[in-house]
């Protein structure tokens, strides 16, 4: 088979399955609407756990662990449920929060760790809801946002929080939405549209665009919140403390694009923007490790 024939039946193939999934949406909304509308919602919302690689298995047995439950969520049914935190060293000089993001986990951020705790802090992290240890097979902007405020105003002052990803827009949501006593923040390739990230799932699996529509609306009616009040740039604004925000031209799952945008709508951040590292490999960069704990410990 050729180039344009493997392609043009691969095109078939996905069309097909398109034109069948948004027939049987339309059938199931039409029978069992609601129901319908819950099992879409937690598609978009379901997480996937990964195993811990072998360089972050000895940081997961290091840590002291303890287990803390969300309150505030906006559902109550994932209200009062338990995630686990983790922390590393002594609280010499304060204390330093680690926030992983979507489908990642505490120990994800563990090239922080030891420079850190060598510097006088004590570092906390967390396994978001439906993340890592933590209890839940759904997840959220809103789920990670209300788990590291409880967190944070459990622990006390905080000299700042490092955020990767999603983490980057819960933190922007969080430290938006609530007093918290966090000195400053590090955003290392902010996710900022859950707007964005839906349409990405839907060209993905071939769902109508009509269809995302309904489901956004199904949606915010169960958060009690827009999607568009979750847009981390919108928020951004509304930060008061000092930002260093880092993000890579290379990044394929988060545009480069959307960091800058972030940076623009905040004032005066430091940025620095790496080549060549990607959307993860930029967490276990010496440099990048090297600048935020200098911008940490300053």
């Amino acid at each position: 088979m050729s180039n344009s024939a493997a392609l043009q039946n691969s095109t078939n193939v996905r069309n097909y399955a398109s034109s069948l999934l948004n027939g049987t949406i339309a059938l199931a909304v039409r029978l069992a609407p609601q129901a319908t509308g819950r099992w879409l919602q937690s598609r978009f919302l379901r997480t996937t756990r990964h195993a811990w690689p072998a360089e972050e298995r000895a940081w997961k047995q290091s840590a002291e662990r303890s287990v803390l439950y969300t309150s505030g969520m906006p559902v109550d049914e994932w209200d009062g449920k338990p995630y686990t935190v983790y922390r590393w060293g002594r609280a010499q000089r304060g204390k330093v929060v680690l926030q992983h993001g979507w489908n990642g986990r505490a120990t994800q951020m563990y090239g922080f760790i030891e420079p850190l705790v060598k510097a006088g802090y004590q570092v906390i992290a967390m396994d978001a809801p439906g993340h890592g240890l933590s209890s839940g097979e759904q997840s959220s902007v809103l789920h990670f946002s209300a788990a590291l405020s409880r967190m944070i105003r459990n622990e006390g002052p905080v000299q700042a929080i490092v955020a990767h990803s999603l983490g980057g827009a819960s933190t922007i949501h969080a430290l938006t939405s609530a007093s918290l006593p966090v000195g400053r923040v590090v955003l290392i390739c902010p996710s900022a549209d859950i707007g964005a990230f839906a349409r990405f799932m839907a060209d993905k699996v071939g769902l109508a665009t009509h269809w995302l529509i309904w489901i956004q609306q199904q949606m915010e009616t169960r958060l009690g919140t827009t999607w568009d009040e979750l847009n981390a740039v919108k928020r951004a604004p509304r930060i008061r403390i000092p930002v260093f925000l880092i993000h890579d031209k290379d990044d394929r799952e988060v545009s480069v694009t959307t960091g800058l945008a972030i940076a623009n709508a905040l004032s005066k951040p430091a940025v620095r923007i790496t080549e060549g590292l990607g959307h993860r490999r930029i967490l276990k960069n010496t440099d990048v490790i090297n600048d935020v704990v200098r911008f940490v410990v300053n």
